[in-house]
């Protein structure tokens, strides 16, 4: 009984103090933020061989990745945003799969040395017949090695 209310409370006192690093991380990157230029991607789509099963934040230096996630949207009238692979780095966020029309609309970026933080919104509608994915997609002007920064990705 001694051994197993050790090993509890340990335990618990583990998860709490792993809970605590990523707030206080977002803190000290919150700190001397200042916002970041940035540019949304439109006219893209999700290309169907993605695993689209869970929340995946992304961060892509190169268009050879990107094109393994995105395609260019044929839509009337609208051309995709370019994207300067030499000056410019994407940061994506992508929800799992969903039959509710979902629009994931980039709210704020902030950057720090070291850091950017990444806000966003979420708004979903009601049910419908067909399914989606989700995703919002923006093109940050390069200042340090892309991985290499810590991105925060904040859905409010």
């Amino acid at each position: 009984m001694k051994k197993t209310l050790i090993l509890f409370l340990s335990m618990t006192t583990l998860i709490l103090l792993c809970c605590q690093c990523a707030p206080s991380q977002l803190r000290q990157a919150r700190k001397g933020a200042t916002e970041a230029p940035y540019q949304v991607l439109e006219n893209y789509y999700v290309r169907n061989n993605v695993d689209c099963s869970k929340l995946q934040r992304l961060i892509i230096d190169n268009e050879q990745d990107f094109n393994g996630y995105f395609g260019p949207a044929a839509i009337m009238g609208g051309l995709p945003t370019d994207i300067n692979w030499q000056k410019q780095y994407v940061i994506a966020v992508l929800l799992p799969q969903t039959n509710r029309p979902t629009m994931v609309t980039p709210l704020e970026v902030k950057q720090s040395p070291g850091n950017i933080i990444f806000e966003y919104r979420v708004n979903r509608g009601n049910k419908t017949s067909y399914k989606l994915v989700p995703f919002a997609a923006i093109a940050l002007n390069r200042s340090a090695d892309p991985q290499q920064l810590q991105v925060f990705f904040i859905e409010k």
